[in-house]
């Protein structure tokens, strides 16, 4: 009796601390820290030092503080949504006056620490709050936007996020701008199938959204197209030698891009509408494979790897 009651309260705390971390949005950390990452890698000619574990917390608390706006304003969606049932508010373990506390704690701390690496990068992330505020908050409310929400994304994870990375090393206005846009194209390809999956339960509660207005297939298909976008931006610019690409890094990595195409079109298929499950495997699928060949990108481009 006394080892199944102790096991009940392991259970129930291991419980309570995943579903914390669900609530912050600790499963899509990795989602601002890999571009954040690359801006890090091409700016400074490292693959790691303490400005990229530092990038890093400040990554992690903007995105907690982002997903805990995020359930404060769509907490009566969320309560008739069966996946948002993790949510600390649908659930009643914190209050709403609790959420903005806690909200605007990480949202503070993370406006100091940003503010000791530069007004540069300090301007990125104010850009990134504001993207957050517009994008969640009524009347802007972009995520409810067709096509707004969509650029919210693409500016903030594709372009915002490895900006702040860049400007850290070197003049903002120098970015490979070439380069930021073959990101921007890859988080969009792969935000787009989170939208097409929400679209029956997003049409039967009035939400608008990109997907919405065009249907699920078709967000599917563009979501294919954005990855075709940012290979030939990546080809383009390893052929005619355009930073951070050169010819080595193309000859070496090109055929991996045109390999993404493919398991793109496999693993997220683009003809009907997803279930969450091809979704969740397909994202994972895909991303893992963008995610080798860019680290084989990087440390070529670091020249870490004894080839001609």
């Amino acid at each position: 009796m006394a080892s199944q009651i102790f096991s009940r309260l392991i259970n129930n705390q291991l419980f309570t601390k995943l579903t914390w971390l669900r609530f912050i949005g600790f499963e899509f950390w990795m989602v601002g820290f890999t571009p954040f990452f690359i801006g890090f890698v091409v700016a400074s000619n490292k693959l790691y030092d303490f400005n990229l574990f530092y990038g890093f917390l400040i990554m992690a608390i903007l995105t907690s503080s982002t997903f805990v706006l995020n359930h404060i304003y769509d907490l009566e969606l969320d309560r008739k949504n069966p996946r948002k049932e993790f949510s600390l508010l649908v659930r009643g373990t914190i209050s709403t006056k609790q959420a903005w506390v806690l909200f605007w704690f990480l949202q503070v701390t993370c406006i100091i620490l940003s503010s000791t690496l530069g007004d540069d990068f300090l301007l990125c992330i104010i850009g990134l709050t504001i993207i957050s505020f517009v994008y969640n908050i009524p009347p802007f409310r972009f995520k409810t936007r067709p096509g707004l929400d969509l650029a919210s994304n693409g500016l903030s994870l594709g372009f915002l996020i490895p900006l702040s990375a860049w400007a850290i090393y070197q003049p903002i206005m120098e970015f490979p701008k070439l380069y930021f846009f073959s990101i921007f194209c890859y988080l969009l390809a792969l935000y787009c199938p989170t939208m097409a999956v929400d679209v029956e339960f997003d049409r039967k509660f009035g939400i608008q959204t990109f997907a919405t207005r065009i249907g699920a297939a078709n967000t599917m298909k563009i979501s294919w197209i954005f990855t075709i976008l940012g290979v030939f931006t990546l080809l383009f610019s390893g052929f005619f030698e355009i930073f951070p690409w050169n010819y080595k890094l193309l000859v070496w990595t090109g055929w991996l891009l045109v390999l993404e195409i493919i398991v793109h079109y496999v693993y997220l298929p683009i003809n009907s509408r997803p279930s969450y499950h091809t979704v969740a495997k397909g994202s994972i699928i895909l991303a893992t494979f963008e995610a080798t060949a860019t680290l084989l990108f990087l440390i070529i481009f670091l020249d870490l790897l004894p080839i001609g």
